[in-house]
């Protein structure tokens, strides 16, 4: 079942998805990490989170943005072959419909994955230590031989049980 969950996550989400951080600390503001297209054409990009900065450049709709900081109304964008700082308005871009899945998440879908495959590779070449393991926590083995076969994973003859059947 795991393994059939792990499965159905992954095939949701794009390789994109999985991409990494850029390497980008965060001197003003929220460190994120989204996807973004620009909704408007001529957008003006800015060295400083401020109307009064240089521009440096600009984006027009619909080019792709990664942004890596929140500060107020701006963003700042992974546009290091520009220059190190790039900002853009919050209000010019919107965010894409496919985000990067967080550390969190990408753990949570990879442990699912191997987990479910143990278990299958169990399931397939060690059957014997699943009814084993279920006996054990159960703790059937030190139940009286009466009340065992109500519970226990090997089905066992029981009077009151089977009688009711013949």
């Amino acid at each position: 079942m795991f393994l059939i969950v792990a499965i159905a996550n992954l095939a949701q989400t794009s390789l994109s998805q999985w991409s990494t951080r850029p390497n980008i600390t965060c001197d003003h503001g929220n460190s994120v990490h989204r996807y973004a297209q620009v909704n408007a054409d001529r957008v003006n990009i800015r060295d400083l989170p401020t109307v009064f900065s240089n521009v440096l450049t600009q984006k027009n709709r619909p080019d792709k943005v990664v942004i890596v900081c929140e500060f107020g109304v701006w963003s700042r964008i992974d546009l290091s072959e520009i220059s190190s700082e790039t900002w853009i308005s919050r209000g010019l871009i919107s965010l894409a419909s496919d985000q990067p899945i967080t550390i969190r998440m990408k753990g949570v879908f990879l442990g699912l994955f191997l987990f479910g495959a143990a278990g299958l590779m169990l399931c397939l070449f060690r059957p014997h230590w699943i009814t084993r393991a279920i006996d054990f926590f159960l703790q059937t083995q030190t139940l009286p031989a009466h009340a065992r076969p109500l519970i226990s994973v090997r089905p066992e003859y029981h009077p009151a049980r089977d009688a009711r059947r013949h």
